[in-house]
């Protein structure tokens, strides 16, 4: 559902969420006072004030969770990224101990993987798809040169295992990568937090007061401030799809301190 919404454009998911939304609560405020006219007069409040201060604490804890960690999934994806980069970048330095011939083909190998990720395997993660066939060949093609490299000397010997140990590393990266790419918030929990909100609002609709002006200021700014979570909770709950998405720029910075 989730991954649904983020195929809209960002600006006609915030627009949705944090005015029409509103708007359309603000609606229902008016069709609500307008039928039982004897709700402004508060009799009510204080069993509807109890109501939704407990509410309305549960509903922020959940709410405040749920952004709390989408933001943290966020930022370990970026950190993920960087690192991968990192380990590719530190391949490509390190190459130069090996022999010429597997340090051309080990640094060749180093563009070709981070043109792969940019050009196929981002626009995979952001479709839901489980990466791209060919960046794992290249990791093959790391660990084939690898193997076959003649070692002729102890320091040749130590920079052949510190590479290895860097593909290891590459590798784990990539699968975590991938595994953030599909982590998104469940859908069960989608479903109380859409409940929640509804019964804190509605809440808000049946509480008392006289001047009708205020009364909408108090629910328009409500829906409003649950729209405004929802939509950061919503835009990075897929840290590589919708238009607040971690970019590839790590990446794209190896190609360009290597030549490409």
């Amino acid at each position: 559902m989730a991954r649904g919404i983020l195929a809209l454009p960002i600006w006609l998911i915030g627009a949705l969420l944090v005015v029409i939304l509103p708007a359309l609560i603000l609606l229902i405020q008016w069709g609500v006072r307008r039928r039982w006219p004897a709700l402004a007069r508060g009799e009510q409040n204080d069993v509807v004030g109890f109501i939704i201060a407990v509410v309305g604490v549960i509903y922020a804890v959940l709410l405040g969770f749920v952004v709390i960690i989408t933001w943290e999934e966020y930022h370990d994806a970026e950190q993920i990224v960087g690192q991968e980069a990192s380990a590719l970048g530190s391949i490509y330095r390190e190459s130069v101990a090996l022999p010429p011939e597997t340090q051309a083909h080990m640094q060749a190998l180093v563009q070709q993987y981070a043109t792969e990720v940019t050009t196929h395997e981002w626009p995979a993660m952001a479709a839901a798809r489980p990466g791209d066939p060919r960046v794992g060949d290249v990791l093959d093609q790391f660990a084939a040169e690898l193997s076959r490299t003649p070692v002729t000397t102890p320091t040749q010997q130590e920079f052949v295992g510190a590479q290895a140990e860097r593909l290891s590393q590459l590798v784990s990266f990539r699968s975590q990568r991938l595994d953030q790419a599909d982590q998104g918030i469940p859908g069960v929990l989608w479903t109380a937090l859409i409940v929640g909100g509804f019964v804190t609002i509605g809440y808000a609709l049946l509480f008392g007061l006289e001047r009708a002006a205020l009364h909408s200021l108090m629910v328009g700014s409500l829906a409003a401030l649950i729209g405004v979570l929802f939509f950061v909770a919503l835009v990075i709950n897929y840290p590589f799809a919708g238009g607040v998405a971690v970019e590839p720029e790590a990446f794209q910075r190896v190609l360009s301190d290597f030549g490409q």
